[in-house]
């Protein structure tokens, strides 16, 4: 039996957020400056949907999560140890430029500040 369905691959509806609106919500809740019945409330939204997209974030998102540090307990590194440190603080470095400009982006798109703390408001 043969799918002909126009939207064949995607799963459910197409969603009416913005993936950087559901980034913006996930990163706030994921920095613990709110819970998520606060950032509900601050954008009108149902807990459900905050817990969404951290859910969301989570599984879309994971190459951008904190990677393993490693054991640093005998303190001879060889120059090969020493190069894939190097190379792996390099991607750590443009990662971090990366997912400041997604912030950079969402403010001006949302005209707010991501990296304000809540007591500052």
């Amino acid at each position: 039996m043969q799918n002909d369905r126009p939207n064949k691959g995607k799963q459910g509806r197409e969603s009416i957020f913005s993936t950087s609106f559901k980034v913006q919500i996930a990163l706030e809740y994921l920095n613990g400056d709110y819970s998520c019945a606060q950032i509900a409330k601050k954008y009108e939204l149902s807990s459900h949907s905050v817990e969404y997209f951290v859910f969301w974030y989570r599984k879309n998102h994971r190459d951008m999560a904190p990677e393993e540090i490693p054991d640093f307990a005998d303190s001879s590194s060889s120059p090969k140890d020493i190069k894939e440190l190097t190379k792996k603080l390099s991607l750590a470095e443009m990662k971090i430029a990366a997912l400041e400009k997604v912030i950079a982006i969402a403010n001006e798109e949302y005209r707010t500040d991501l990296k304000k703390k809540a007591s500052t408001r």
